[in-house]
């Protein structure tokens, strides 16, 4: 998501079905509180779990 990688790009990389992936998204933004993968990046930014 980071990289302004598609659902199905994600899905390529990892080996998973493109709807797997939306709902792990979907999994992880009730867990961060977030509502937008905007939300979920600057999350993930902020907590330091990806490099500016």
């Amino acid at each position: 998501m980071c990289e302004e990688k598609s659902t199905k790009e994600i899905a390529d990389i990892v080996d998973l079905s493109p709807r797997t992936v939306e709902a792990i998204r979907d999994k992880l933004k009730t867990k961060t509180g977030t509502t937008s993968i905007a939300g979920l990046v600057m999350y993930a930014v902020k907590a330091g779990l990806v490099e500016q």
